[in-house]
């Protein structure tokens, strides 16, 4: 594996290199992580892994100084991986690279803007330039943060970008919660808690398939679990991510909500 901190380099060796696989991530790499790595070394002739943390994508300043960072043991997974390059950008490095002038697609509707205004708008600006700097790379992506993997494919997709999003399934804990480096804030009563959410959520909509959808029935769900805050729960078509009416295999119900001042994401 090759550590390379210069984004020139990463572009030439990209531009010299047809079937590349890149796999972005803010670091401290967990189980999600690795099977993105695996699909990209399955499919591709080069794999390489962005570990950069985003401070434009944090709404709040505290958010991005407290997101957990543990690089050592990163560059350990990526080498067990054999990883081929591990991009390791300084913000100048990303934000200072020249591409050009990109369309963005629309973003006022979806859930997460309304709580997290300039999130979007912050993940846009660094996928805008690493997918220029890594350009026409198959890009593998989680389903947990489906709102995110929607609007990186609507944006490749309206600037004509020949970047491949690949969406990978979420990866869960033998508990059933989906994995998050975020997870690593909460204790194991929390932990026990997420596992209840996801049970709860699965069940409602198993045994309400082709039902129509109650928000406050399944709020009130929630709430004989622990969970007191959410931001939102939502059955959302995953075509178009407009909230749907009736359970069905083309939606998922898609939840924010908060664990000992933790927001989590999920959608099932």
């Amino acid at each position: 594996m090759k550590i390379i901190k210069k984004s020139n380099i990463i572009n030439q060796i990209v531009i010299n290199n047809k079937n590349v696989g890149f796999v972005p991530t803010m670091g401290t790499l967990h189980e999600g992580h690795i099977s993105l790595i695996q699909k990209s070394k399955k499919k591709c002739s080069i794999t390489i892994v962005s570990i950069f943390v985003n401070p434009k994508q944090f709404n709040k300043k505290k958010d991005f100084l407290t997101y957990p960072k543990k690089i050592s043991q990163d560059l350990k997974i990526c080498e067990k991986l054999q990883v081929d390059y591990l991009f390791l950008p300084s913000f100048d490095e990303v934000y200072h690279w020249k591409n050009k002038k990109v369309i963005y697609p629309k973003i006022d509707k979806i859930m997460e803007h309304k709580f997290r205004k300039n999130h979007f708008k912050g993940v846009l600006d660094v996928m805008s330039k690493l997918l220029s700097i890594i350009p026409n790379s198959k890009v593998f992506m989680g389903k947990k943060d489906y709102q995110q993997y929607f609007i990186i494919k609507n944006f490749c997709q309206i600037n004509n970008l020949k970047s491949q999003i690949v969406p990978c399934n979420t990866i869960r804990s033998k508990f059933g919660f989906a994995l998050s480096s975020r997870n690593l804030l909460l204790n194991t009563k929390s932990h026990k808690i997420m596992s209840k959410v996801y049970k709860t959520i699965k069940n409602y909509k198993k045994n309400n398939y082709l039902k129509k959808f109650s928000n406050s029935k399944i709020k009130n769900l929630l709430k004989k679990v622990g969970i007191i805050k959410i931001d939102y729960i939502n059955l959302i078509n995953l075509s178009n991510l407009k909230i749907s009416k009736r359970i069905s295999k083309k939606t998922n119900i898609f939840i924010a909500y908060y664990l000992d001042s933790v927001r989590l994401i999920d959608n099932i």
